[in-house]
């Protein structure tokens, strides 16, 4: 039996531990003084199967964030594979749609190329992906248009191929449609997620029975906090989708994009492995997966459930996420059955999407310099960084008094420390992210 965890074991967890400090006070009462909440970075067991393939293959030609190719490359799969292949969980069925909601910054995000860098693999494969890409969610009523019922055989309008993959590059937009007085768009969004018929009772009063809609959204965390009300949160309109944080992974002035050899090659493999998981219903934990379900996942993804922290709200359906998730890598692999490999990396990719809306959520003032230096430190972990290799992170372009003053403020705070590397000469200096238990050590009593 585990222990039971919180919100706070949480963050512990997901090594936020700047966000603890803020959200919890200490003995004596007063706030701990930190930096805001870090960056989530990348555990890289997320890249995984043939999804983690195509993000690797693609990596060195587009500045797009890894993890937002990969999130992007797995809700299109979800929604050209259509609705045979499901996971059960108790009496409900869920079929393997992914939403992610890509947060970026204007110009740097790069949230764009993530979701373009994906889809391309998916427009090569030959499945017929782009028949069913649109954009321009509005209403309900215009979302069960375009996959209705049709009236009659010989009905022109109507549809039995219930699959739609949505793009929305500009998601406030969305959330202004959904806000208005009579609009259904939000009723509408959360039955399709969980693949329920949609229907409104209007004078057409038209239907869309079986939908398997996917949603890729982009916006950036200040757009998303302007528009969110605490109402929209705990009503679960949001909390639908699987907030992924991402940013410009390198620079490249003159991204060359894949090799056309390489993306045939890949194309050919996915076009393959999604005819194979058509064939596939339910996706069921195999016995080794089941014991690290109930042993250590389901705690730890249900645990917040009672608590009320904004990013708490956001994240409610972590636990039918990362079943979701295992079973789409199943699937893709002509798998029946969820590995603890594939609960692995779905784990992984729902660790980040927390750390993404508790990032995202937070208001404090942001220095972006100070986010991609703290995020490239997160994920070299022990190994750190050289002042080089940080400042590589610019193209060299901060000045050596600016980067100087980035660097002192980071180490000032006892989150980050200095350690130094023989080389067989002068000893090489890196940064990294001080442990818990030497922040605890240097913290002042």
């Amino acid at each position: 039996m585990t222990n039971p965890l919180d919100a706070n074991t949480i963050l512990e967890n997901l090594d936020a531990h700047a966000a603890i400090t803020r959200l919890h006070r200490d003995q004596s009462g007063d706030l701990t003084i930190g930096l805001p909440v870090p960056p989530p970075a990348a555990d890289p067991s997320m890249f995984y199967g043939l999804p983690g393939e195509l993000v690797q293959a693609a990596d060195p030609s587009t500045e797009a964030d890894p993890v937002g190719v990969l999130i992007s490359a797995l809700a299109a799969c979800g929604a050209v594979i259509g609705p045979g292949p499901f996971v059960q969980i108790g009496n409900t069925r869920h079929p393997l749609l992914i939403w992610p909601l890509l947060f970026g910054r204007t110009g740097s995000g790069r949230k764009g190329q993530a979701t373009d860098t994906a889809e391309i693999f998916l427009h090569h494969a030959g499945i017929g992906y782009a028949d069913l890409c649109v954009t321009g969610l509005s209403s309900g009523e215009g979302l069960i248009e375009r996959i209705r019922d049709p009236d009659s055989p010989d009905d022109p309008g109507g549809t039995m191929d219930k699959r739609l993959s949505v793009t929305e590059p500009e998601f406030s937009t969305v959330m202004a449609r959904a806000k208005r007085e009579g609009s259904t768009l939000g009723t509408m969004l959360r039955q399709a997620w969980d693949g329920r018929t949609l229907a409104v009772l209007t004078r057409n009063a038209y239907r869309a029975s079986n939908p398997h809609i996917a949603i890729i959204g982009h916006i950036t965390p200040k757009e998303f906090r302007l528009r969110v009300a605490e109402a929209d949160m705990a009503g679960g309109s949001y909390n639908r989708f699987l907030p992924v944080y991402v940013e410009r992974s390198k620079r490249l002035p003159i991204p060359e994009g894949v090799a056309p050899d390489l993306l045939a090659s890949l194309s050919g493999r996915l076009h393959d492995a999604i005819k194979a998981a058509r064939q596939i219903k339910r996706i069921a934990l195999d016995e080794d997966a089941r014991a690290f379900w109930s042993a250590e996942l389901y705690e730890e993804f249900t645990a917040a459930d009672d608590e009320d922290h904004a990013w708490t709200e956001f994240t409610r359906r972590s636990a039918p996420y990362c079943l979701r998730i295992a079973a789409l890598y199943a699937a893709l692999d002509a798998r029946t059955h969820i590995t603890t490999t594939d609960l692995g990396a779905a784990a992984a990719l729902v660790r980040y999407s927390i750390a993404s809306a508790v990032f995202v959520l937070d208001k404090q003032m942001r220095d972006p310099k100070i986010d991609r230096i703290r995020r490239a430190l997160d994920q070299a972990a022990d190994t750190g960084l050289t002042r080089s290799e940080i400042s590589g992170l610019f193209s060299r372009n901060v000045p050596k008094q600016t980067l100087d003053e980035l660097l002192t403020s980071l180490t000032a705070t006892g989150q980050y420390e200095t350690f130094t590397t023989p080389t067989g000469g002068r000893p090489s200096v890196r940064y990294r992210r001080t442990s818990h238990d030497e922040q605890r050590r240097n913290k002042p009593s």
